[in-house]
């Protein structure tokens, strides 16, 4: 504290000359920078979600696949499996039906799946969240085609 001529004291203002904040414009660049880095991130990341829902569709099929071979009686050489053609539908298996289901989830809830049976086979089909088909059926065949679903080319 200091005195004046007349014996008064004050307080002497003090200029403050070391900021240690950000301004508010550095802040926002920041921020900005961020809002434009992860826009980038998650453009790049969809591709990789549907190869990720294609392959999870993919192995539920296989999955259809080695329920209906176990149930393959070669007694009588027919398949003990119920035809389907909606992902909500009862195929007579635990399995096959939570596979179903797990495709449809996975495809965007437009399950286009055919899991046509008779007693000498079966085959299995489901549209990808890619767009194109992927087929098994009870001769080994494999097949990813623009077909439409059902059929194994």
């Amino acid at each position: 504290m200091k005195s004046d001529t007349n014996g008064r004291y004050f307080l002497k203002k003090q200029m403050r000359t070391n900021n240690k904040g950000f301004t508010l414009i550095e802040m926002l660049v920041v921020i900005a920078m961020i809002g434009l880095l992860s826009a980038v991130v998650l453009v790049a990341l969809g591709p990789s979600r549907n190869k990720a829902k294609d392959t999870r569709i993919i192995s539920d099929i296989q999955q259809i696949r080695s329920v209906a071979e176990t149930r393959y009686n070669p007694t009588t050489n027919t398949y003990a499996i119920t035809a389907v053609t909606a992902c909500n539908a009862d195929s007579g298996s635990t399995d096959i039906n939570t596979a179903l289901k797990d495709i449809d989830t996975n495809n965007g809830s437009a399950c286009t799946i055919n899991l046509t049976a008779n007693s000498n086979g079966y085959a299995v089909s489901a549209k990808t969240a890619s767009g194109n088909n992927y087929c098994v059926d009870s001769t080994g065949k494999v097949a990813s085609s623009t077909a439409a679903a059902g059929i194994c080319p």
